[in-house]
């Protein structure tokens, strides 16, 4: 009788999958579902025989698996962002070039950890013969002392009894115990739902960081993932952050930029021309449709090929646009084009041509110019879209819908004003996507806000803060969020009652300053301000001062900033805040009959009180990825329906 028959093989639950890094020694066990997915298809490869339990699930195994075009299966793992190759040693990452990583079947394990194959075999055969031993009595001298030996390639195995096998490493004298199968069995349930699918879009200065986007992504999905843990226990689905790179595959001008650059300071011109060039790029009539086609075609790639490794994901699509990727996919979702511009400027030079000339020897002109209006208006009256429909290829289209856009340190606004933009085009019939979130830190020179296109009274609107990410608040909704208003404005409208009443115009210019003067107090409260109320600072005004501070403690803030923040004032200051809230309209007052923002879009974070300096102008263009403050906020907008009861109970008690 063949010894293996002897002892049952492995469960399928009980064999358990590890990988790691190549460059790490400690192994890491796969979740349960990945684990039993692996060996049910590595059973299969090798003609293993599968046990009942494998044999129940091994249809719906099989429906999470996709065909390479040779019709070899592809076995995704780890949420779906790596693949197994044939030899089931490695898995590589299906989404990015990035290092693959080692995997490992684990059927004995010393200390928690897999041995390596070869040894795991020769250990299996060993225990094999030890078991038919026990089983059918013969005796060896080797057994007669009830005690079973092999040696292999890294070191003997002793079995003492069946389920006490010892191994001593060569040239190590003290004994590892090794087990059989995994201490816990592989659970099919054990998985992370894929609910939200977010599409990370770069901006400028990758054009020779191909793997930057990767990297940046890694730190954003970290981040969140970490934060859903910690606190969103009992929610099983994560959101899969997937990175799309764009630049490095355009050539654009074919290198002219480089031949015409002037050859001193030769490395700051280079690191210019990788940056801002992306801007004039965009900004180009002659490379802006090469750069939305490359970004829709990345992008519908990378969302076809996320499909195809997760057949079963049914949940929304948000794209996280950091820089001039946020306007680019801005862009791409309202199916904005230049040319209606030129359009529109074509309109109106044939409605001035028909108003002024109609004179006799214009008259074939006028006849031409009629009919040429006529035949535009037929177009935009029976062709679907009009014209647009005409400008905006399926080449520029996305391939699904977008629920949320995530514009983080975005210049929109800025191309907006450029393009004449208002409200009506910012959130436009046309406009694919249901929400636009405007994230952005207060010291960011690239960064501006969107609310006032709507009413320009928003500019004395603050944006949302977002709480500290170990703040409770931070965990609940931010929709039922009060409105406030800047404490500088609310200082200017009562310093101008105050010269109204007394006469004096040069007292209300002296001391209330313009409208666009906001105190640095109002941008920047941050945690440590919070928590150190009695060691606040005032920044004084002016962009020279800035950073700068004296011992003056703050001033107080609307009573609507008072309940939505928690934050304490001294008893001067309390009186002030109720004699304005006495004498100033409120913000809706305020904003008077303008149009509303059908939800709020402008958000921005707390600067670290470290971050108050002219160095953080130099680096909070690019400290989004790691800012945990944005992860939890994105885990928060991403759960919104766990956050319901946290937010009524938060803002009750706030």
């Amino acid at each position: 009788m063949d010894s293996g028959k002897a002892v049952r093989n492995l469960q399928v639950e009980s064999v358990r999958w590890h990988y790691r890094d190549l460059n790490e020694k400690r192994w890491l066990k796969f979740r349960g579902r990945d684990s039993i997915k692996l060996e049910i298809m590595y059973r299969r490869k090798k003609n293993l025989e599968l046990d009942d339990y494998a044999k129940s699930i091994e249809k719906e195994c099989f429906g999470e698996t996709n065909m390479d075009d040779s019709g070899e299966v592809i076995l995704s793992v780890l949420n779906g962002e790596y693949k197994t190759n044939s030899t089931f040693t490695r898995v590589e990452s299906i989404y990015f070039k990035k290092e693959p990583k080692e995997i490992r079947r684990g059927c004995w394990f010393a200390a928690g950890f897999p041995m390596n194959s070869k040894l795991s075999e020769q250990i299996e055969e060993g225990h094999c013969s030890y078991v038919k031993i026990k089983l059918y009595g013969k005796m060896t001298e080797e057994s007669s002392s009830n005690q079973y030996s092999v040696q292999t390639c890294a070191g003997e195995a002793q079995w003492k009894a069946p389920n006490k096998v010892m191994f001593y490493e060569r040239g190590e004298r003290k004994a590892v115990r090794l087990h059989r199968g995994f201490y816990q069995k592989a659970d099919w349930e054990d998985e992370n739902e894929v609910a939200d699918l977010v599409l990370v879009v770069h901006g400028i200065g990758h054009q020779n960081k191909k793997h930057l986007i990767a990297e940046n992504t890694k730190k954003v999905r970290d981040n969140v993932v970490s934060a859903m843990e910690k606190f969103f226990p009992d929610e099983k689905s994560r959101p899969m952050f997937l990175p799309v790179q764009w630049r490095c595959s355009l050539v654009l001008d074919g290198g002219l930029t480089d031949n015409i650059t002037i050859p001193k300071m030769s490395s700051m011109r280079a690191s210019l021309n990788s940056t801002a060039m992306d801007v004039m790029y965009y900004q180009s009539p002659l490379f802006r449709t090469e750069i939305v086609r490359e970004v829709v075609a990345q992008l519908n790639r990378t969302y076809k090929l996320f499909k195809a490794n997760n057949p079963q994901f049914n949940g929304h699509v948000h794209i996280f646009g950091h820089s001039l990727g946020s306007v680019i996919c801005y862009d791409v979702l309202t199916q904005y084009s230049p040319l209606m511009l030129y359009d529109k400027y074509v309109t109106k030079s044939i409605d001035e041509y028909l108003e002024k000339n109609d004179s006799e020897h214009t008259k074939e002109a006028r006849k031409a110019m009629e009919a040429m209006k006529l035949a535009r208006e037929q177009l935009r009256e029976h062709m679907d879209g009009g014209i647009n429909k005409l400008l905006v290829t399926n080449d520029e289209q996305l391939n699904f819908k977008v629920k949320y856009l995530f514009a983080v340190g975005s210049p929109l606004g800025v191309f907006l004003t450029m393009r004449g933009g208002v409200s009506a085009d910012l959130l436009s019939k046309a406009t694919n996507v249901e929400r636009i979130f405007n994230i952005f830190h207060p010291y960011d020179p690239v960064a501006y806000r969107l609310e006032p296109f709507f009413t320009p009274e928003y500019k004395h609107i603050r944006p949302i803060k977002l709480f500290s990410h170990s703040d409770l608040r931070a965990r609940a909704s931010y929709a039922d969020l009060p409105m406030v208003v800047y404490k500088h404005y609310l200082k200017k409208l009562k310093n101008q009652k105050t010269s109204k009443n007394e006469n004096d115009d040069k007292a209300a210019d002296a001391n209330s300053g313009s409208d666009d003067e906001i105190d640095e107090e109002d941008e920047c409260d941050s945690e440590e301000d919070d928590l150190y109320e009695s060691q606040k600072v005032v920044v004084k005004k002016g962009w020279f001062s800035f950073g700068s501070s004296n011992n003056s403690p703050k001033k107080t803030q609307s009573s609507a900033g008072l309940q939505s923040q928690g934050q304490a004032t001294s008893t001067e200051q309390i009186e002030v805040g109720k004699e304005v809230e006495a004498e100033l309209p409120l913000a809706e007052k305020i904003l008077g009959s303008g149009v509303r923002v059908p939800h709020r879009i402008d958000f921005q974070l707390r600067p670290a009180f470290i971050e108050k300096s002219y160095y953080a102008v130099l680096t909070t263009h690019s400290a989004y990825w790691s800012n945990e403050d944005l992860a939890m906020f994105l885990a928060n907008v991403l759960n919104v329906g766990i956050c319901s009861f946290l937010a009524r109970f938060f803002l009750a008690r706030f």
